[in-house]
């Protein structure tokens, strides 16, 4: 694990756009979770009265309806308060750590990461019906790593302000954090027994695709609105509609063809009221990056270092329901299962 998180993670590539697409199979939202969220998912509600699961009871929508797991209870120091309001006791503990190596600018720049990329992955838990429901992404691994890595990019950008050397520790541990969770999510598909092969040339694909994205996303923040849509067009969405824009001259049938075999596939190019949404639901998120990005922007840089950078808003204004997602999950592993089998 470690010579992948030292090759992959821990180093700065400089390649074009790279529209690579991982080709995983199709994983269920509700995996494990490498990080365990500090609040609960918010509520869903339920959005009319289209979709099967949202005509089951109640009782039934809570059951099904993918959860995070539970969050830790709540630390309880042992120390006494008078003992840690003592400004002897505090200095000798200060003093103590110095010396123990865990007030270094690496380890402190470790440990406050860790709770700015927690604040990164629990953001598709909490937006589960806005990414699976309203905005018809299909719940896959390459759904999650769009997501949290347009939130994780959006913390770089502030990070890079901070000054010498702390924005580059703080930058290198963020992304060591992120791609440490997705070796663990690809290790949960393939099994304790995949071949260290087939994770290398998995996490190089993330790697170049993560390079790709992050790249594309700064040349559009400086260029304007317009360029940042089609970068999250291009990245979130997959290019979605770009396959009905080419096949528009051809004739009804064919056209009619295709679309049978997307609708097979579960493919979002099948139903025209999710092309129709396209332009909404792009200009939601740009409307999230810029209102995040301005909020980071008015921390100070000792907020910053110390981890204080609040939480990140939604994207979506109501959560659609979620409760078709646990059965759609169990459908796709077992037609991966089954493609594996035959294979």
């Amino acid at each position: 694990m470690l010579s992948i998180r030292t090759r992959l993670a821990c180093r700065a590539f400089s390649t074009p756009y790279s529209n690579t697409r991982i080709a995983l199979s199709q994983i269920h939202s509700s995996f494990p979770r490498y990080i365990t969220s500090s609040a609960a998912a918010q509520p869903s509600q339920t959005q009319g009265t289209s979709t099967s699961a949202s005509e089951s009871p109640a009782s039934d929508t809570e059951a099904s309806a993918p959860k995070p797991f539970p969050s830790p209870p709540p630390h309880k120091p042992r120390t006494p308060e008078w003992l840690r309001r003592n400004p002897t006791f505090v200095k000798a503990v200060n003093n103590l750590a110095w010396l123990l190596g865990s007030r270094t600018k690496t380890v402190t720049a470790i440990r406050e990461t860790r709770w700015m990329y927690q604040a990164c992955a629990e953001r598709e838990v909490a937006e589960t019906g806005f990414i699976y429901v309203e905005c018809r992404l299909p719940p896959t691994f390459q759904t999650w790593f769009a997501f949290t890595n347009l939130h994780v990019w959006m913390l770089t950008t502030r990070l890079r302000a901070l000054p010498a050397p702390y924005g580059r520790l703080y930058i290198q541990e963020l992304i060591n954090h992120f791609f440490l969770d997705i070796e663990y999510r690809l290790r949960s598909v393939f099994g304790p027994k995949v071949p260290e092969r087939i994770m290398k040339n998995h996490m190089r694909d993330v790697r170049d695709q993560w390079n790709g994205s992050t790249a594309s996303f700064d040349v559009a923040l400086m260029q304007g609105d317009a360029e940042l849509a089609a970068a999250i067009w291009r990245n979130v969405f997959a290019a979605r509609g770009e396959k009905a824009y080419k096949e528009k001259d051809l004739p009804e049938e064919e056209k009619e063809r295709r679309i049978e075999e997307r609708k097979k596939n579960n493919d979002p190019e099948a139903d025209g009221a999710s092309l129709e949404e396209l332009p909404r639901l792009v200009y939601q998120h740009v409307a999230h990056v810029r209102r995040e990005i301005k909020r980071l922007e008015a921390l100070s840089d000792e907020e910053v270092r110390a981890g204080n950078l609040g939480k990140f808003g939604t994207v979506g204004v109501n959560q659609a329901d979620t409760a078709w997602l646990a059965d759609e999950g169990d459908r796709l592993v077992k037609q991966v299962q089954a493609t594996k089998n035959e294979s």
